[in-house]
């Protein structure tokens, strides 16, 4: 129990370290509390691409240009493959589209023409692949069945212009839950803080070496020593674990009560059975 006592002693000491750091966790928590706004809104990026068009521009071939251009941040870089690798290097283009010369008539022939990808592989490359495969797979379907060009360019303008349904509904508080994500992830530093600095100081009180020498010399078998040490260690963790949760519950409040589980429904309509998660052409394109 000497063992015991000390260690608290020694805390108790040191209890202002622990003041402050929870009160500066109360300060910056509780005003990113206040000023945590909940966003459920989603906003799309555009990738930046670059088009290699070695066809001429019209036709099938100028409207995917076109509706590439539309949904994509066109980058223009040199076409040189050297400084097109470097480009996809830096990350200064995510995606490089090689549309080969005849393209167009290939196409509207039914040839299976394909097109050359480069890419950084990263979400925003995956976000393209998905806008392309978009318009390949939907022309390929009209191009099946029609044969007029301008009339098969019609149809798939009028099929994309058309916008997917989404809802989100959550039973659970978002926004409150917010909060307590702020509080936790300044909680989480001052706790290691805490925990760091007071057990290394009292670790430290234990090792100097009048302290040392009186351990040595008495009838106290060292590894009782040490799992006493350890004990107290342990239990003033659990004291301000505890402590940081109990304040946790007075600023943020019955969020701490509730079930974290939210239920969350997607409506959504999508046109010809295109909407496919799997569907994403990795390398090539083709009308197959």
């Amino acid at each position: 129990m000497t063992v015991f006592k000390t260690f608290w002693k020694i805390l108790n000491k040191n209890k202002i370290t622990v003041i402050i750091y929870t009160v500066i966790l109360l300060i910056f928590g509780a005003s990113n509390m206040q000023t945590s706004e909940n966003n459920m809104s989603f906003v799309a990026s555009k990738p930046d691409v670059l088009i290699v068009n070695y066809d001429e521009e019209k036709g099938i071939t100028k409207d995917l240009i076109r509706y590439i251009t539309e949904n994509s941040n066109i980058i223009d870089i040199e076409k040189d493959e050297e400084k097109i690798n470097d480009a996809l290097f830096y990350r200064d283009v995510n995606y490089v589209i090689y549309i080969p010369e005849g393209y167009n008539t290939d196409f509207m022939n039914g040839e299976n023409p394909e097109l050359e990808i480069k890419s950084t592989g990263d979400y925003q490359a995956s976000f393209e692949e998905m806008i392309l495969s978009r318009y390949i797979k939907l022309a390929n379907i009209y191009q099946k069945n029609i044969k007029d060009e301008d009339d098969l360019i019609s149809k798939i303008n009028d099929t994309l212009s058309k916008e997917t349904e989404v809802k989100i509904t959550s039973k659970l508080d978002t926004n409150t839950l917010s909060k307590a994500t702020y509080y936790y992830n300044f909680a989480s530093y001052s706790i290691l803080a805490c925990l760091l600095l007071i057990v290394s100081l009292i670790l430290s009180s234990f090792n100097e070496e009048r302290i040392r020498k009186r351990i040595v010399v008495s009838n106290t078998n060292y590894k009782k020593h040490n799992r006493v040490l350890l004990l107290s260690n342990c239990c003033y963790s659990l004291v301000l674990w505890l402590f940081y949760v109990a304040i946790s519950f007075i600023l943020v409040g019955d969020i701490m009560f509730s079930k974290t589980r939210s239920n969350i429904y997607y409506k959504f309509s999508c046109f010809n059975n295109l909407c496919n998660n799997n569907s994403i052409f990795h390398w090539k394109f083709s009308n197959k």
